[in-house]
């Protein structure tokens, strides 16, 4: 038996029953969605409007775009869809297209006067869409049209930093090539070369570095990147910064130094790194309280022998 896909049966039963234009619309979304020219073609005659969206805002042409059916989307576009249209999650058709990594409907979408700085409910813009999932065509479509390379999250996050947490190394480079910048911080204070020390990317601490940002840096807590990767446990960070000049007993707003940190998340191996490259026992926290104390306190037997 010869079976039908759904949305071509939606469209032969309009000759037999009249549908309401509300029908129409729900018919065409779903026809778009599985990427039927015909049937929204059909349904765009029939009267189904090209901006029909669901109650969440989501119009026919995100469904086709975020399935990435390039015929569907320029159809709709030709017959009238509305390319800046925005859902209640502030999600548009581009914003689908980058996270999709669709480079030609981003393309189109831009061509046809898609706005590229809308932004979803999560602060999210289509740049920073294609940055997060290392889309590198989109990007470039994106960044040749103009989009803010130092775009951010309701968080602060830029572009740039969720590349590098991400560890994107093309995408980190490609928005460095496009005049990123590096000194910007986010809500937290924090800067694109401490959130690659937190996860030990040197090679992206070292593009970052020779790119301008500083070394020196702190975060809203004082703590600049060796903190940053003593606390997340990246020893090749920790001996990279340190090769690079990093002051290794630099004090937080506690007073608490990066051998402090150490001993105090236990890490017996990071604090015989910081001691074998001379971090000084004897600093204080602004309690009063040394590495030794904290290990004491801790009872880090192995922690408390590397300190005597």
């Amino acid at each position: 038996m010869q079976l039908v896909r759904p949305a071509l049966l939606a469209v032969s039963l309009l000759a037999a029953q009249p549908l309401l234009a509300i029908d129409l619309d729900k018919e065409l979304m779903k026809a778009a969605l599985v990427g039927d020219v015909e049937a929204v073609e059909q349904l765009l005659d029939q009267g189904a409007k090209p901006d029909a969206a669901s109650r969440f805002g989501k119009s026919a042409l995100m469904f086709a775009v975020e399935e990435g059916s390039e015929e569907v989307a320029r159809l709709l576009i030709d017959r009238g869809a509305d390319v800046n249209g925005v859902s209640i999650a502030g999600c548009t058709a581009l914003t689908f297209s980058a996270e999709g990594g669709y480079f030609n409907l981003t393309r189109l979408l831009l061509e046809k006067g898609a706005r590229h700085r809308i932004k979803t409910r999560a602060g999210w813009d289509a740049l920073m869409i294609a940055a997060r999932y290392a889309h590198v065509e989109s990007l470039a479509a994106l960044i040749k049209q103009g989009a803010n390379v130092d775009t951010s999250d309701k968080d602060g996050n830029t572009a740039l930093m969720t590349a590098v947490e991400k560890g994107f190394e093309p995408v980190v480079r490609q928005l460095l090539d496009a005049g990123a910048a590096t000194h910007i911080r986010n809500r937290e204070g924090a800067s694109a070369l401490m959130i690659a020390a937190g996860k030990g990317y040197v090679r992206l601490m070292s593009l970052l570095v020779e790119r301008g940002d500083n070394l020196n840096a702190v975060d809203e807590e004082g703590m600049g990147a060796i903190f940053w990767a003593v606390d997340d446990d990246q020893p090749q960070a920790v001996e990279w910064l340190l090769q690079h000049g990093v002051d290794i007993d630099h004090k937080n707003l506690r007073g608490e130094t990066p051998l402090i940190i150490a001993v105090r998340n236990e890490n017996a191996e990071m604090v015989k790194l910081l001691l074998d490259n001379g971090a000084a026992r004897l600093i204080k926290d602004a309690k009063g309280r040394d590495a030794l104390d904290h290990a004491i306190s801790r009872k880090t037997r192995s922690i408390i022998e590397l300190l005597n």
